[in-house]
């Protein structure tokens, strides 16, 4: 049973280690979702194109926020 518990921490552990990146996802998969059911379905391709984009952004913000926060630690 231990191996089962330790399998879904890990899980866990690897989808909330880093919170900011957690919630800057969710924050923009519910808003590309709730764009997609308010809008006619011709704006659904801009609605991909700005979850491409934001996930871009999302993922260049988490390496530079990281890159600091390493380096700092690395400073001290």
């Amino acid at each position: 049973m231990t191996v089962i518990a330790d399998v879904f921490k890990e899980i866990f552990s690897m989808f909330v280690a880093d919170v900011w990146l957690t919630l800057a996802v969710l924050v923009l998969v519910l808003s590309i979702a709730i764009g997609i059911y308010s809008t006619p379905s011709s704006m659904h391709l801009l609605l991909g194109f700005t979850m491409l984009a934001g996930c871009l952004l999302i993922i260049v913000a988490a390496t530079v926020r990281n890159t600091r926060r390493m380096k700092r630690q690395k400073d001290q």
